[in-house]
């Protein structure tokens, strides 16, 4: 048992892991909202202005651009992930506001 911990490298398991959640979070929104849009009756592109998808859409992107930072090697790739994942933490906090304030069907009014 003791070999095999020192063959694995559990961090960079740990780093592809959160950009691959990442991407299955957003593979999961897609998903359910492909299901729910046509539940609903309605196009892409009211979807898309929803906080009900833009709220876990950039939630995953969130965790991929993180995962994606800390996998980097160069200081600008690093610094490139970072400010993505920053934008995408402050989308996910506003369209998550917008959706318990105006209810999470309604379109967000950037």
């Amino acid at each position: 048992m003791e070999v095999l911990g020192r063959v694995i490298d559990w961090a960079a398991v740990g780093r592809g892991a959160l950009w691959i959640t990442g991407l299955a979070v957003v593979l999961a929104t897609l998903s359910y909202m492909d299901w729910w849009r046509v539940h609903r009756r309605w196009r892409w592109r009211r979807v898309w202005n929803t906080p009900h998808f833009l709220t876990p859409f950039s939630l995953g992107m969130f965790l991929f651009s993180i995962g994606l930072a800390l996998s980097s090697r160069r200081w600008w790739e690093i610094g490139a992930w970072v400010v993505l994942a920053i934008l995408f933490l402050v989308q996910t906090w506003i369209y998550a506001r917008a959706g318990m304030r105006s209810g999470w069907d309604g379109e967000s009014e950037d």
